[in-house]
């Protein structure tokens, strides 16, 4: 059989897996009957972290279901995170215009009372 070469999604391999340890043939075989590489198979049970194949099935669902797991965790992580910028960006804004009110009071205050508030640069105290 000519082999192609073709990328399969997380789905199609999981799929694939199943099918090959449903079938009971050797990974030769049953890669010579599908097309694929002579390592494509091992290395997708590597991946999906299946040392044992009689039990790949069920390491299959708990490496799946940990994997969307992770994957809640990290996007609710992550919308956490972003949360925490929106709020920190709008805390500096708020720094950034109290800091010109007082850079606008003190100028305001040194022009009407004609008194330098400001310290100089390099002035020893």
């Amino acid at each position: 059989m000519i082999r192609q070469r073709r990328s399969y999604t997380r789905a199609e391999k999981l799929e694939i897996i199943q099918a090959f340890l449903a079938s009971g043939e050797t990974m030769e075989t049953f890669q010579n009957k599908y097309g694929m590489g002579h390592c494509t198979l091992s290395r997708w049970l590597t991946n999906f972290a299946i040392t044992n194949p009689t039990s790949g099935t069920i390491a299959i669902m708990k490496k799946d279901s940990t994997d969307v797991t992770l994957l809640k965790e990290q996007k609710a992580k992550q919308l956490e995170l972003e949360s925490e910028v929106a709020r920190l960006r709008s805390e500096l804004e708020a720094e950034k215009l109290k800091s010109l009110a007082y850079s606008t009071m003190i100028d305001v205050a040194e022009t009407q009372f004609g008194i330098e508030i400001r310290k100089k640069a390099g002035a020893k105290q």
